[in-house]
């Protein structure tokens, strides 16, 4: 008599029905990974710390007897370190995409949304969205403090000032924007150092060192650069800018298109 030998085989895993992907859940799992890094508050601290605290240091150590005067050179004052702090939104940006690429973790979420341009338009959206938020908040702390600090009545300027409000929520935008053309170029170059080296050299430096060449050609091109369409947006007298105001924010988003649709084809046709 034989007794038949039982083997235990572990049961299959069947997923449960019903799971969908959805630009919702999406959004969620961007919020999810960018605060869950250390780097996020660092990062974003120090823009804030830098852009506002420069701006306040520099604003209480202008003389009031040097003659100078109006809205322009308020905001100047007030706003010194936003330029500056951009540098830190941007390769937050970029590290939000090619670390991903770094720890090999992309597989994992591209494997979860196969159709990936989701998943660019949700990392988009939600750094684009903090950035906002948090520039929104410093830039009108920053401009109220500047104001309580400068001790010149020449430079005393409220929002109620032809201009100064939108100048206040240019530098927003161009804050927002240059964090946006950061997420595109991390996607693009897959790579943090050469995304960083590649924004602060070919983005900020070049157009910059371009304007001493001794061609007249180079001064009509340079206001069109990526990283100086936004320019017009923060000025409150835009009379002398070489771009208007509604041309500014039309190569904005013509940059921003060309990027984010290179981004895109590379992003459906290579391997992650």
């Amino acid at each position: 008599m034989t007794a038949a030998a039982m083997t235990e085989r572990p049961a299959a895993y069947v997923p449960k029905g019903g799971y969908r992907l959805t630009g919702a859940g999406l959004l969620r799992s961007e919020w999810t990974k960018l605060w869950s890094l250390r780097s996020t508050w660092i990062v974003l601290l120090c823009a804030v710390v830098f852009a506002a605290g420069l701006g306040a240091l520099i604003s209480a150590s202008v003389p009031s007897d040097q003659g100078l005067a109006g809205a322009d050179m308020a905001l100047n004052f007030a706003m010194a370190g936003v330029s500056m702090s951009s540098v830190f939104i941007a390769v937050l940006g970029i590290l939000t995409v090619t670390g991903e690429y770094t720890t090999g973790s992309i597989r994992s979420t591209m494997s979860a949304a196969p159709k990936r341009l989701g998943v660019l338009a949700a990392k988009a959206a939600v750094y684009g969205a903090v950035v906002a938020v948090l520039f929104s908040a410093m830039v009108f702390v920053t401009f109220f403090l500047s104001q309580a600090l400068l001790d010149d009545p020449a430079l005393s300027v409220s929002l109620g000032d032809d201009g100064v409000l939108r100048a206040l929520f240019g530098y927003v935008a161009m804050i927002v924007y240059l964090a946006l053309l950061a997420i595109a170029l991390g996607s693009i170059l897959r790579n943090s150092a050469g995304s960083i080296a590649f924004y602060i050299g070919v983005i900020m430096i070049l157009p910059q060192l371009a304007t001493i060449l001794p061609w007249d050609w180079v001064a009509d091109v340079v206001p069109y650069a990526p990283g100086n369409v936004a320019n017009t947006l923060i000025l409150v007298d835009t009379s002398q800018s070489t771009l208007g105001v509604g041309e500014s924010w039309l190569w904005m988003g013509i940059w921003l298109v060309v990027a984010y649709g290179l981004a895109g084809v590379l992003l459906k046709r290579r391997d992650v």
